[in-house]
């Protein structure tokens, strides 16, 4: 980590690593909301789950995507800490004197990555662990941890929809208030699609 910090002193190498970090955020985003339609075909039936579970493993898209998501999300995890402060209180003397709503908002990207992280973990290995997916086994899980889920589905929204507004208020590609609604709009109806699966599963369980 202190090399990626030494680089970053470097005004050609910092510019690499934040072109890394805003293509493997962007990248992160786009499987979340991806990840979270694949997920919501249960909506359709568990018929359909599975034979979409079954044509990702078929063709190799899982294998693939998996290891290459895992990647991606630990460029992603270097390449921003070196822009974290070496000493939180820090941060949190620094959001306090500039009383900036995109400040805060950094702050609690920090948070939300911590908790993201360790979830993220936990879930990937829930899943590997009773691979290949099922609507059973997905069910089974989404009934016996559905505050997992929940937590994960609004921590990792929350994350995906804010960064991918910073991203794009940072590179002066969109207005500020234009891609702050895109943003929101999409992110509310990414939710509201994770938290209707999710309810299709507690239904397939009994639990509702």
């Amino acid at each position: 980590m202190s090399l990626v910090r030494t680089l970053g002193k470097n005004p050609r190498c910092d510019l690499y690593l934040d072109l890394a970090q805003m293509i493997s955020g962007i990248l992160l985003v786009g499987f979340l909301w991806t990840h979270m339609l694949f997920v919501a075909v249960i909506l359709l039936g568990p018929a359909t789950y599975d034979s979409f579970a079954r044509f990702l493993d078929d063709y190799y898209l899982s294998y693939i995507g998996i290891p290459f998501i895992g990647l991606v999300a630990l460029v992603h995890v270097i390449t921003v800490c070196r822009r974290i402060p070496s000493r939180y209180q820090e941060l949190w003397e620094h959001a306090k004197l500039v009383r900036h709503t995109d400040t805060w908002t950094w702050l609690f990207q920090l948070v939300t990555a911590l908790g993201i992280v360790i979830l993220v973990m936990i879930h990937v290995w829930s899943v590997l662990t009773g691979w290949p997916i099922e609507a059973v086994k997905s069910t089974e899980r989404m009934t016996s941890f559905w505050w997992f889920y929940i937590a994960l589905l609004l921590l990792g929204e929350y994350h995906a929809g804010f960064g991918l507004y910073r991203i794009f208020v940072k590179w002066g590609w969109i207005k500020r208030k234009t891609i702050g609604w895109v943003t929101k709009t999409i992110t509310i109806i990414i939710v509201g699609l994770g938290l209707a699966a999710l309810w299709a599963f507690l239904q397939l369980g009994g639990a509702v």
